[in-house]
């Protein structure tokens, strides 16, 4: 039967969901308002000629269509027409292949191929009951069967025992994207499961969501097995989703994307639930998640593509995350700030591993720098954006961070200092650990002295210029850029941060120290005038004569050494060669200047 309000139907594969039923003004015939899964396939709101006929869920403005009720619809099938149709009907097919291989049999040399394995792939296929994995997704399933009856009918507990008898092996099944509409056929496939561990309904649109009463020991013991549980784009409400959970007493793994969820409003009842995936809904602020903070096994909570920008809203609560919680996921989201991020550590005092690419607070920032100024305000963390962090990464970050805050100190009235402070609650802690940095306020004088342990006695300030190419050189003059950089980073590090700032590959790039010194050279004309002690011996042996020509030498070798200022000697330079050594391997001072070459060959 076609024709009433939360119907499920399929049209050339396109599911939907009905919301309204009958006449149109203007028109003739009979209506059915639907509502697409797929919004992008809808043409309006649900209005006709300006009257609003009916509403729904999604929040697509043009997710509705109106279609004729005698417009047929894909048929349906049940949860055994289903499974059938895809495995044993491959069997089949498997079967009528093998016929026609016989009739038209391969000979070599006059003998006739022998047919190896479709015995076998007739005995697993055909044998469905010894299946483990059942993926019906997309197969316009409605339910444990197609007929009208109640859970206490002879027809209903006749198909249990039908699924049963034909997979009851089954420990993952996929029915997402179908045609179910009651939660009471879910559990009249379940039932029938005694060893299933996964459960997957995405896509499917429920009506009724009654909680039944259970009749048997059988019903009240269906999803007992079950471990893993998927509710993507089913648009349930979280009230709903609380009441379903109450089902699966023993459910470790739990997905809700896409349900355009915006608060929580009620805990949840599982309490040995480890993962929870919240991706692609609506939410605004860590506050919203306080239903959470009772499941006190969660290790990890995906909220990857949400609207989160905040950690609370107006609650003045402390929200507090249970120390099991390891993993969070916050890509794609709407961070602005690294206040934010420093208020992690408290929100979540056991995170480990965080993602947090692809939010508005890097748009600003280096891909290196934001990976620094992340990591530096979460002590306990690991794992950043998949990127297992070393222990020279952790001290690089931390010091450059400090450096930062110090930046921030000098350029503000220290009146201003303590609340500078507040904003970086790590400062006291890395200012133990590297030593606290000078602020200095105003100019800075010549006589000015770095302590040994301060933070600024551990940071190179880099200048890097690259001459532009010969043909371009009448464009301008070289590039030039400087940064901070710990002396502990090593040379690869060194290529890689210089690769980000000139936008090239590092591994074509040389990197030469230009030192500011200058060393000698041999050169034309070398001799014993280099030597004044020369001129002495001849003058001892020549006389007064000699004594003359003394002084005339030492015009000369005056002469020579302007000379060698100008084209004896050389200034002095050190191409950091790739390697594992630290800058601070050469470099001492507290600035350096780099000149960046690019090469075509790599060796």
């Amino acid at each position: 039967m076609i024709g009433y309000t939360g119907q499920r139907l399929s049209y050339a594969g396109a599911l939907c969901t009905v919301h309204y039923v009958g006449p149109l003004e203007g028109t003739k015939g009979e209506w059915l308002g639907v509502e697409w899964d797929d919004p992008g396939r809808g043409k309006h709101s649900g209005t006709h000629q300006g009257v609003k006929y009916f509403d729904f869920k999604s929040r697509h403005p043009t997710a509705g269509s109106f279609i004729r009720l005698s417009r047929p619809a894909d048929p349906s099938s049940s949860f055994l027409g289903a499974l059938h149709k895809k495995y044993a009907s491959e069997a089949d097919d498997v079967l009528a292949s093998r016929n026609f291989v016989k009739e038209s049999a391969i000979e070599i040399s006059g003998k006739v191929v022998e047919e190896v394995g479709f015995e076998k792939i007739r005995h697993q296929l055909a044998n469905v009951h010894e299946l483990r994995i059942i993926l019906l997704d997309g197969f316009c399933v409605a339910g444990l069967n197609l007929e009208e009856s109640s859970r206490d009918s002879p027809t209903w507990r006749q198909s249990i025992r039908r699924v049963h008898e034909t997979c009851s092996k089954i420990i993952e099944l996929d029915l997402s994207r179908n045609l179910i509409e009651q939660w009471a056929d879910v559990i009249g496939i379940c039932e029938a499961l005694s060893v299933l561990k996964s459960l997957k309904l995405n896509g499917n649109r429920f009506r009724d969501l009654s909680p039944p009463s259970y009749d048997s020991a059988s019903e009240k013991q269906t999803f007992q097995t079950v471990i893993e549980l998927c509710l993507d784009d089913t648009l349930l409400t979280w009230d709903e989703i609380s009441i379903l959970s109450t089902h699966f007493p023993n459910l470790t793994h739990l997905s809700l994307s896409s349900n355009l969820l915006t608060t929580l409003s009620a805990p949840l009842a599982l309490h040995s639930l480890t993962t929870l995936t919240l991706k692609f809904n609506s939410l605004t602020a860590l506050a919203a998640l306080r239903p959470l903070t009772n499941l006190t096994s969660l290790e990890n909570l995906d909220l990857h593509s949400n609207s989160i920008s905040t950690i609370a809203l107006s609650s003045s609560q402390p929200l507090l995350f249970p120390p099991t919680l390891q993993t969070l996921d916050l890509s794609q989201n709407a961070l602005a700030t690294f206040t934010f991020i420093s208020a992690l550590a408290t929100t979540f005092p056991g995170l480990t591993s965080l993602r947090s690419s692809n939010n508005p607070l890097y748009s600003t920032q280096s891909l290196e720098e934001g990976f620094m100024l992340t990591l530096a305000r979460l002590p306990t963390l690991q794992t950043l954006n998949y990127s297992k962090i070393s222990a020279p990464e952790r001290q690089n970050a931390e010091i450059y961070y400090l450096s930062t805050i110090a930046k921030t100190l000098s350029s503000t009235p220290e009146e201003q200092s303590a609340a500078i402070i507040t904003e970086h609650p790590r400062y006291h802690e890395l200012c133990t650990l590297y030593g606290e940095p000078s602020i200095v306020r105003g100019s800075v004088g010549e006589n000015n002295v770095v302590g040994e342990n301060t933070l600024a006695a551990r940071l190179i300030k880099f200048s890097f210029y690259m001459n532009p190419p010969i043909e371009q050189s009448s464009e301008g003059g070289p590039v030039e850029k400087s940064k901070l950089i710990p002396k502990t980073v090593n040379t690869y590090r060194l290529k890689y941060l210089v690769g980000r700032l000139f936008s090239l590959a590092p591994m074509h790039l040389r990197l030469i120290w230009e030192t500011g010194e200058r060393d000698p050279v041999g050169g034309r004309g070398d001799d014993d005038r280099w030597s004044v002690s020369s001129g002495e011996d001849r003058s001892a042996e020549e006389g007064e004569e000699g004594i003359e020509d003394v002084d005339a030498e030492k015009d000369e070798v005056l002469k020579v050494d302007a000379n060698r200022e100008e084209g004896k000697w050389i200034r002095r330079e050190v191409e950091l060669v790739d390697g594992t050594r630290e800058v601070g391997f050469w470099i001492e001072g507290r600035e350096a200047r780099v000149r960046v070459e690019w090469r075509d060959k790599l060796w």
